[in-house]
């Protein structure tokens, strides 16, 4: 069955998308095309460049364990911050963490392919924070025009993966050919919308978002996933009319932006959730479905 699969963004939470597609993989139904958001953008990413689903399984494993290894402080900005604070001069951090080993890891994971070379249709979003539009890059042949979206067709698949990935103020923004890059979550958390303007007819989505929650901490980490969750909300109500169905798997409450350890526990979670909506699953993408409506 064709149809489009929608990843949101959410940290480590994301590692619940490996799940999905799993329990997808179980029943033949895996996606003939597939968009994400920050985390979604690198399973998206994984899952274009031809990755099977148990070596996705064993690369979340990996990163449960060793993922603290790939983060890469900018200490010394860090170290400089408030003495420039202090003296009122020019702030020169732009983000705590690089973001150069994660984005290299990326590369090896899909073999340093372009973008163009992707086994499936793909959307990825991020955003350039010197226009504020949306950077949309895809293979897709044909788009739908949409108002502060850009579209390119061309890109390393992994550094396409990272400036999705890089939250502001976390890591710093990505340069890519003109423009400096940050998590496509910061204007669309859930690409359903990008999908269907890709003219995908059928689109399932996966939010990791609950409903509204206090965070567990005050940390940088997880005020800035809560301001994303709390900012994609309105945008996922404008999104609700299509797609064919939401999926929203329940995910532990500790696991957040960067919490590996909580990675193979989502993974498990996000697993289970679509098994048990398999059923449901395969009676929408057998029904006719109506055209989607254009933004």
């Amino acid at each position: 069955m064709k149809y489009g699969l929608a990843l949101a963004g959410g940290g480590t939470r994301g590692a619940a998308h490996v799940g999905v597609l799993k329990a997808l993989d179980e029943e033949h139904l895996l996606p003939s095309s597939i968009a994400g958001t920050s985390a979604g953008s690198i399973v998206t990413g994984l899952f274009a460049s031809g990755m099977s689903i148990p070596e996705m399984c064993k690369v979340v494993t990996h990163l449960s364990r060793r993922g603290l290894s790939y983060l890469d402080p900018d200490y010394t900005n860090i170290l400089k911050l408030f003495p420039q604070m202090i003296c009122k001069k020019t702030v020169t951090l732009t983000g705590l963490l690089k973001g150069n080993k994660l984005a290299e890891y990326l590369c090896e994971l899909t073999h340093n392919i372009s973008l163009s070379d992707a086994q499936i249709k793909t959307v990825i979003p991020a955003v350039d924070i010197e226009s504020g539009d949306t950077i949309v890059f895809t293979n897709f042949a044909w788009t739908y025009p949409l108002e502060h979206v850009r579209w390119k067709h061309t890109g390393k698949l992994g550094d396409i993966m990272m400036a999705s990935s890089s939250v502001p103020a976390i890591f710093q923004p990505r340069k890519l050919e003109n423009y400096q890059l940050v998590d496509g979550g910061v204007t669309n958390n859930l690409p359903v919308d990008l999908l269907a303007a890709a003219d995908e007819k059928r689109i399932i989505a996966v939010d990791l978002g609950d409903d509204y929650k206090k965070p567990a901490n005050n940390s940088i980490f997880e005020v800035s996933l809560h301001s994303f969750s709390i900012m994609s909300r309105d945008l996922k109500d404008c999104l609700s009319q299509k797609e064919l169905l939401l999926l929203k798997p329940s995910l532990p409450d500790e696991a957040g932006l960067l919490t590996f350890e909580y990675m193979t526990d989502c993974m498990e979670a996000g697993y289970q959730y679509t098994k048990k909506m398999i059923p449901r699953i395969k009676e929408v993408l057998s029904a006719p479905v109506n055209p989607i409506k254009r933004l």
